[in-house]
Protein backbone atom coordinates (compact mmCIF):
# COMPACT_ATOMS: atom_id res chain seq x y z
CA UNK A 1 0.00 0.00 0.00
CA UNK A 2 2.90 2.25 0.73
CA UNK A 3 4.65 1.67 -2.42
CA UNK A 4 1.24 2.69 -4.45
CA UNK A 5 1.01 5.79 -2.10
CA UNK A 6 3.99 6.71 -3.02
CA UNK A 7 3.05 6.50 -7.10
CA UNK A 8 -0.23 8.67 -6.43
CA UNK A 9 2.25 11.49 -5.09
CA UNK A 10 4.21 10.96 -8.14
CA UNK A 11 1.39 11.20 -10.34
CA UNK A 12 0.42 14.46 -8.66
CA UNK A 13 3.78 16.49 -9.17
CA UNK A 14 4.07 15.02 -12.80
CA UNK A 15 0.24 16.25 -13.30
CA UNK A 16 0.68 19.82 -11.09
CA UNK A 17 4.04 20.51 -13.62
CA UNK A 18 2.12 19.77 -16.81
CA UNK A 19 -0.71 21.94 -16.08
CA UNK A 20 1.69 24.36 -14.91
CA UNK A 21 3.32 24.43 -18.60
CA UNK A 22 -0.15 24.41 -20.19
CA UNK A 23 -1.43 27.03 -18.69
CA UNK A 24 1.23 29.60 -18.28
CA UNK A 25 -0.05 31.59 -21.06
CA UNK A 26 -3.58 31.39 -20.29
CA UNK A 27 -5.82 33.21 -18.22
CA UNK A 28 -5.45 32.94 -14.12
CA UNK A 29 -9.11 31.41 -14.10
CA UNK A 30 -8.85 29.11 -17.04
CA UNK A 31 -5.60 28.07 -14.61
CA UNK A 32 -7.41 27.89 -11.41
CA UNK A 33 -10.69 25.53 -13.07
CA UNK A 34 -7.62 23.40 -14.71
CA UNK A 35 -6.37 22.67 -10.99
CA UNK A 36 -9.77 21.90 -9.83
CA UNK A 37 -10.17 19.27 -12.42
CA UNK A 38 -6.99 17.77 -11.95
CA UNK A 39 -7.46 17.43 -8.07
CA UNK A 40 -10.90 16.03 -8.18
CA UNK A 41 -9.15 13.16 -10.17
CA UNK A 42 -6.54 12.69 -7.45
CA UNK A 43 -8.89 12.72 -4.82
CA UNK A 44 -11.39 9.85 -6.98
CA UNK A 45 -8.02 8.20 -7.13
CA UNK A 46 -7.48 8.33 -3.57
CA UNK A 47 -10.87 7.24 -2.27
CA UNK A 48 -10.87 4.26 -4.72
CA UNK A 49 -7.53 3.09 -3.15
CA UNK A 50 -9.17 3.56 0.91
CA UNK A 51 -12.29 1.30 -0.65
CA UNK A 52 -9.52 -1.19 -2.59
CA UNK A 53 -7.54 -1.61 1.14
CA UNK A 54 -10.95 -1.61 3.19
CA UNK A 55 -12.13 -4.67 1.13
CA UNK A 56 -8.76 -5.96 1.79
CA UNK A 57 -8.78 -5.31 5.00
CA UNK A 58 -12.54 -7.57 5.38
CA UNK A 59 -11.03 -10.41 2.88
CA UNK A 60 -8.36 -10.91 5.59
CA UNK A 61 -11.13 -10.64 8.62
CA UNK A 62 -12.83 -13.51 6.70
CA UNK A 63 -9.95 -15.49 6.55
CA UNK A 64 -9.91 -15.71 9.78
CA UNK A 65 -13.09 -16.39 10.63
CA UNK A 66 -12.83 -19.45 8.19
CA UNK A 67 -9.30 -20.57 9.66
CA UNK A 68 -10.63 -20.81 13.46
CA UNK A 69 -8.88 -24.38 14.60
CA UNK A 70 -11.10 -27.75 15.19
CA UNK A 71 -9.54 -30.41 16.70
CA UNK A 72 -7.88 -32.53 14.19
CA UNK A 73 -9.04 -36.33 15.48
CA UNK A 74 -10.83 -37.72 18.20
CA UNK A 75 -7.41 -37.73 20.40
CA UNK A 76 -7.40 -33.97 20.25
CA UNK A 77 -10.24 -33.76 22.22
CA UNK A 78 -9.93 -36.66 24.65
CA UNK A 79 -6.56 -34.96 25.30
CA UNK A 80 -8.56 -31.56 26.54
CA UNK A 81 -9.72 -33.63 29.20
CA UNK A 82 -13.20 -35.50 27.75
CA UNK A 83 -14.14 -38.84 28.39
CA UNK A 84 -17.46 -39.56 27.03
CA UNK A 85 -18.02 -41.51 23.39
CA UNK A 86 -19.82 -39.59 20.68
CA UNK A 87 -20.68 -37.60 18.19
CA UNK A 88 -17.88 -34.44 17.19
CA UNK A 89 -16.72 -32.17 15.10
CA UNK A 90 -13.18 -32.58 13.24
CA UNK A 91 -11.10 -30.68 10.96
CA UNK A 92 -8.40 -32.59 9.69
CA UNK A 93 -5.52 -30.77 7.71
CA UNK A 94 -6.26 -29.27 4.59
CA UNK A 95 -10.29 -30.38 4.99
CA UNK A 96 -13.51 -28.30 5.65
CA UNK A 97 -14.67 -29.93 9.13
CA UNK A 98 -17.28 -32.61 9.30
CA UNK A 99 -18.76 -34.90 12.04
CA UNK A 100 -17.03 -38.04 13.07
CA UNK A 101 -17.63 -40.68 16.14
CA UNK A 102 -15.46 -40.66 18.80
CA UNK A 103 -14.96 -43.85 21.06
CA UNK A 104 -13.15 -42.03 24.28
CA UNK A 105 -13.25 -45.66 26.44
CA UNK A 106 -12.06 -48.46 24.44
CA UNK A 107 -8.07 -49.36 25.31
CA UNK A 108 -7.18 -45.87 26.37
CA UNK A 109 -9.98 -43.94 23.95
CA UNK A 110 -8.64 -41.19 21.63
CA UNK A 111 -10.31 -43.51 18.96
CA UNK A 112 -12.04 -41.90 15.53
CA UNK A 113 -14.20 -44.11 14.11
CA UNK A 114 -14.52 -45.01 10.41
CA UNK A 115 -16.66 -47.96 10.42
CA UNK A 116 -19.65 -49.21 12.38
CA UNK A 117 -21.89 -51.84 12.49
CA UNK A 118 -23.93 -53.66 14.54
CA UNK A 119 -27.95 -54.10 13.82
CA UNK A 120 -27.94 -54.49 9.98
CA UNK A 121 -30.18 -51.37 9.68
CA UNK A 122 -27.29 -50.09 6.75
CA UNK A 123 -26.86 -51.62 3.48
CA UNK A 124 -23.24 -51.46 2.64
CA UNK A 125 -23.61 -52.81 -1.13
CA UNK A 126 -22.75 -49.46 -2.92
CA UNK A 127 -20.98 -48.34 -4.88
CA UNK A 128 -17.72 -46.24 -5.54
CA UNK A 129 -18.96 -42.41 -4.87
CA UNK A 130 -20.71 -43.56 -1.65
CA UNK A 131 -17.49 -45.86 -0.35
CA UNK A 132 -15.23 -42.57 -1.04
CA UNK A 133 -17.81 -39.86 0.40
CA UNK A 134 -19.71 -41.80 3.26
CA UNK A 135 -22.51 -43.22 3.75
CA UNK A 136 -24.63 -43.96 6.81
CA UNK A 137 -25.69 -41.92 10.19
CA UNK A 138 -23.21 -41.57 12.84
CA UNK A 139 -25.49 -41.94 15.31
CA UNK A 140 -26.22 -45.62 13.85
CA UNK A 141 -24.69 -48.07 11.61
CA UNK A 142 -21.92 -45.85 9.05
CA UNK A 143 -18.78 -45.75 6.59
CA UNK A 144 -17.09 -42.16 7.02
CA UNK A 145 -15.59 -42.23 3.64
CA UNK A 146 -12.59 -43.12 2.16
CA UNK A 147 -11.59 -39.78 1.19
CA UNK A 148 -11.82 -38.65 5.17
CA UNK A 149 -9.73 -41.72 5.79
CA UNK A 150 -6.96 -40.41 3.25
CA UNK A 151 -6.89 -37.61 4.88
CA UNK A 152 -6.74 -38.43 8.16
CA UNK A 153 -4.21 -41.36 8.25
CA UNK A 154 -1.61 -39.33 6.47
CA UNK A 155 -1.43 -36.00 8.68
CA UNK A 156 0.09 -38.07 11.59
CA UNK A 157 0.78 -41.37 12.11
CA UNK A 158 -2.02 -43.51 13.12
CA UNK A 159 -2.92 -47.27 14.46
CA UNK A 160 -5.47 -49.27 13.47
CA UNK A 161 -8.03 -51.19 15.73
CA UNK A 162 -10.95 -53.33 14.52
CA UNK A 163 -13.22 -54.76 17.38
CA UNK A 164 -15.53 -57.63 15.97
CA UNK A 165 -18.08 -60.24 17.82
CA UNK A 166 -20.84 -62.82 16.74
CA UNK A 167 -24.25 -63.12 17.23
CA UNK A 168 -23.09 -65.59 19.83
CA UNK A 169 -21.32 -62.30 22.32
CA UNK A 170 -17.96 -64.21 21.21
CA UNK A 171 -15.76 -60.67 20.60
CA UNK A 172 -12.05 -60.24 19.68
CA UNK A 173 -9.64 -57.34 18.47
CA UNK A 174 -7.38 -57.18 16.01
CA UNK A 175 -4.54 -54.23 16.23
CA UNK A 176 -1.85 -52.73 13.86
CA UNK A 177 0.65 -50.48 14.39
CA UNK A 178 0.81 -48.55 12.04
CA UNK A 179 -2.08 -47.65 9.36
CA UNK A 180 -2.29 -45.53 6.20
CA UNK A 181 -4.36 -44.80 3.27
CA UNK A 182 -3.43 -43.74 -0.01
CA UNK A 183 -5.14 -40.77 -2.27
CA UNK A 184 -8.03 -41.40 -4.49
CA UNK A 185 -5.57 -41.86 -7.91
CA UNK A 186 -3.72 -44.37 -6.15
CA UNK A 187 -7.23 -46.30 -5.36
CA UNK A 188 -7.34 -45.73 -2.03
CA UNK A 189 -5.09 -48.11 -1.36
CA UNK A 190 -3.99 -49.65 1.82
CA UNK A 191 -0.39 -47.86 0.94
CA UNK A 192 1.41 -48.69 5.15
CA UNK A 193 0.22 -51.96 7.16
CA UNK A 194 2.10 -52.39 10.45
CA UNK A 195 2.87 -55.24 12.83
CA UNK A 196 -0.67 -57.01 14.53
CA UNK A 197 -1.64 -57.18 17.64
CA UNK A 198 -4.62 -58.45 19.06
CA UNK A 199 -6.74 -61.35 19.54
CA UNK A 200 -8.54 -62.40 16.54
CA UNK A 201 -5.63 -63.21 14.48
CA UNK A 202 -4.07 -61.53 11.44
CA UNK A 203 -6.43 -61.39 8.12
CA UNK A 204 -5.70 -58.14 6.82
CA UNK A 205 -2.01 -57.93 6.00
CA UNK A 206 -3.05 -59.94 3.00
CA UNK A 207 -4.57 -57.00 1.82
CA UNK A 208 -1.40 -54.46 2.76
CA UNK A 209 -0.64 -52.54 -0.77
CA UNK A 210 -4.08 -53.55 -2.42
CA UNK A 211 -6.92 -50.97 -3.74
CA UNK A 212 -10.24 -50.30 -2.57
CA UNK A 213 -12.92 -51.85 -4.65
CA UNK A 214 -16.95 -51.68 -4.97
CA UNK A 215 -19.66 -53.12 -7.14
CA UNK A 216 -18.39 -50.46 -9.87
CA UNK A 217 -15.03 -50.24 -10.11
CA UNK A 218 -12.90 -53.96 -9.66
CA UNK A 219 -9.38 -52.77 -8.67
CA UNK A 220 -8.71 -56.57 -7.24
CA UNK A 221 -6.42 -59.21 -8.81
CA UNK A 222 -8.54 -61.63 -9.54
CA UNK A 223 -8.66 -62.57 -12.97
CA UNK A 224 -11.85 -64.62 -13.22
CA UNK A 225 -14.27 -62.30 -12.01
CA UNK A 226 -14.54 -58.97 -9.91
CA UNK A 227 -14.63 -59.69 -5.62
CA UNK A 228 -16.86 -57.10 -4.87
CA UNK A 229 -19.65 -58.67 -6.22
CA UNK A 230 -18.75 -62.20 -5.74
CA UNK A 231 -18.44 -61.36 -1.34
CA UNK A 232 -21.49 -58.80 -1.59
CA UNK A 233 -19.28 -55.93 -0.48
CA UNK A 234 -16.71 -53.22 -0.54
CA UNK A 235 -13.13 -53.79 0.58
CA UNK A 236 -8.97 -53.89 -0.27
CA UNK A 237 -9.97 -57.23 -1.88
CA UNK A 238 -6.75 -59.17 -3.87
CA UNK A 239 -7.52 -62.05 -5.14
CA UNK A 240 -9.80 -62.25 -2.85
CA UNK A 241 -10.08 -62.14 0.43
CA UNK A 242 -9.32 -63.12 4.16
CA UNK A 243 -11.48 -60.32 5.83
CA UNK A 244 -14.62 -58.78 4.64
CA UNK A 245 -16.30 -56.14 6.65
CA UNK A 246 -18.04 -54.49 4.68
CA UNK A 247 -19.79 -57.51 3.42
CA UNK A 248 -23.89 -58.39 3.83
CA UNK A 249 -25.50 -58.32 7.53
CA UNK A 250 -25.79 -62.02 7.95
CA UNK A 251 -27.31 -63.84 11.58
CA UNK A 252 -27.35 -67.19 9.72
CA UNK A 253 -24.68 -69.32 8.33
CA UNK A 254 -27.03 -70.91 5.63
CA UNK A 255 -26.27 -69.52 2.21
CA UNK A 256 -23.84 -66.90 2.87
CA UNK A 257 -21.74 -68.05 -0.16
CA UNK A 258 -18.67 -65.72 1.42
CA UNK A 259 -20.31 -62.88 1.17
CA UNK A 260 -21.61 -61.69 4.64
CA UNK A 261 -19.01 -60.12 7.90
CA UNK A 262 -16.12 -61.92 8.28
CA UNK A 263 -12.65 -62.20 9.55
CA UNK A 264 -10.82 -65.25 8.48
CA UNK A 265 -8.40 -65.95 11.24
CA UNK A 266 -11.62 -65.57 13.64
CA UNK A 267 -14.14 -68.21 13.38
CA UNK A 268 -13.46 -68.71 9.40
CA UNK A 269 -15.81 -67.16 6.57
CA UNK A 270 -18.54 -69.25 6.87
CA UNK A 271 -19.16 -67.98 10.72
CA UNK A 272 -20.50 -64.60 10.03
CA UNK A 273 -20.12 -61.37 12.47
CA UNK A 274 -22.79 -59.27 13.91
CA UNK A 275 -20.76 -56.55 14.95
CA UNK A 276 -17.41 -54.30 13.88
CA UNK A 277 -15.83 -51.24 14.31
CA UNK A 278 -13.22 -49.82 12.95
CA UNK A 279 -10.97 -46.95 14.43
CA UNK A 280 -7.76 -44.95 14.19
CA UNK A 281 -6.07 -43.15 17.19
CA UNK A 282 -2.46 -41.34 16.64
CA UNK A 283 0.71 -42.75 17.88
CA UNK A 284 2.28 -41.37 20.31
CA UNK A 285 5.77 -39.63 20.05
CA UNK A 286 6.87 -41.69 22.07
CA UNK A 287 6.02 -45.45 21.36
CA UNK A 288 8.82 -47.07 18.77
CA UNK A 289 7.56 -47.19 15.21
CA UNK A 290 7.68 -51.02 13.52
CA UNK A 291 5.68 -51.91 10.39
CA UNK A 292 5.60 -52.75 6.99
CA UNK A 293 5.85 -50.56 3.98
CA UNK A 294 3.56 -52.00 1.50
CA UNK A 295 5.61 -49.94 -1.29
CA UNK A 296 8.30 -52.26 -0.48
CA UNK A 297 8.02 -53.57 -4.32
CA UNK A 298 8.54 -50.44 -5.88
CA UNK A 299 11.11 -48.39 -3.32
CA UNK A 300 14.54 -49.79 -2.72
CA UNK A 301 16.69 -49.59 0.13
CA UNK A 302 15.84 -51.28 3.72
CA UNK A 303 15.09 -47.89 5.38
CA UNK A 304 11.43 -47.40 4.98
CA UNK A 305 10.29 -45.78 7.86
CA UNK A 306 8.64 -42.12 7.21
CA UNK A 307 10.21 -39.33 9.17
CA UNK A 308 9.99 -38.48 12.52
CA UNK A 309 8.48 -35.08 12.39
CA UNK A 310 5.08 -36.38 10.82
CA UNK A 311 4.60 -36.96 14.75
CA UNK A 312 3.47 -34.20 16.06
CA UNK A 313 3.20 -33.15 19.49
CA UNK A 314 -0.86 -33.34 21.04
CA UNK A 315 -1.13 -28.89 22.51
CA UNK A 316 -1.89 -29.04 26.20
CA UNK A 317 -4.56 -29.12 28.07
CA UNK A 318 -7.04 -25.32 27.55
CA UNK A 319 -8.93 -24.05 29.53
CA UNK A 320 -12.88 -23.21 29.80
CA UNK A 321 -13.94 -26.75 27.62
CA UNK A 322 -17.83 -28.11 28.85
CA UNK A 323 -18.94 -31.02 28.84
CA UNK A 324 -22.55 -32.48 28.29
CA UNK A 325 -22.84 -35.39 29.70
CA UNK A 326 -26.56 -36.51 28.52
CA UNK A 327 -25.90 -36.11 25.12
CA UNK A 328 -22.73 -36.91 25.00
CA UNK A 329 -21.30 -33.72 23.13
CA UNK A 330 -19.01 -31.17 23.76
CA UNK A 331 -18.64 -27.19 23.56
CA UNK A 332 -15.53 -25.85 22.63
CA UNK A 333 -16.18 -22.28 22.21
CA UNK A 334 -13.70 -20.08 20.54
CA UNK A 335 -14.05 -17.83 23.52
CA UNK A 336 -12.46 -20.34 25.93
CA UNK A 337 -10.09 -21.50 23.88
CA UNK A 338 -8.13 -21.94 20.15
CA UNK A 339 -10.48 -24.68 19.43
CA UNK A 340 -14.24 -24.59 17.95
CA UNK A 341 -17.11 -26.84 18.38
CA UNK A 342 -20.57 -26.83 16.47
CA UNK A 343 -23.61 -28.53 18.22
CA UNK A 344 -24.55 -31.41 15.49
CA UNK A 345 -27.69 -31.12 13.61
CA UNK A 346 -30.06 -33.76 12.34
CA UNK A 347 -28.74 -33.48 8.63
CA UNK A 348 -24.81 -33.24 9.70
CA UNK A 349 -24.38 -36.91 9.38
CA UNK A 350 -25.33 -37.97 5.56
CA UNK A 351 -28.19 -36.81 4.84
CA UNK A 352 -28.73 -39.13 1.71
CA UNK A 353 -28.96 -42.14 3.55
CA UNK A 354 -30.06 -40.83 7.21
Amino acid sequence: MKSIQTGVDSIVATISEVKSRQYTRTFAKSDVTGTVDTMSLINEFRKTLREQKNKKCECKSNRVDRSERYPTDCHEIQVQGFNVSGIYKIRPEDMEPFYVLCDLTTAGGGWTVFQNRFDGSQDFYKGWSDYEYGFGNLAGEFWLGLEKLNYLTNQKLYELRIEMETQHGQDAYAGYSVFTVGPEHEGYRISTLGTFYGTAGDSLSYHAGQKFSTLDVDNDEWKEGACATEHGGAWWYKECDKSNLNGKYSMTTEDNRGQSMYWISFKGPNFPLTKTKMMIRPLPASKPIDYMDTNRKILEGPELRPPVDKVRPIPDKLPGLRTNNVKGTYDLSPSHSQYRYDEPTADAFFPNYA
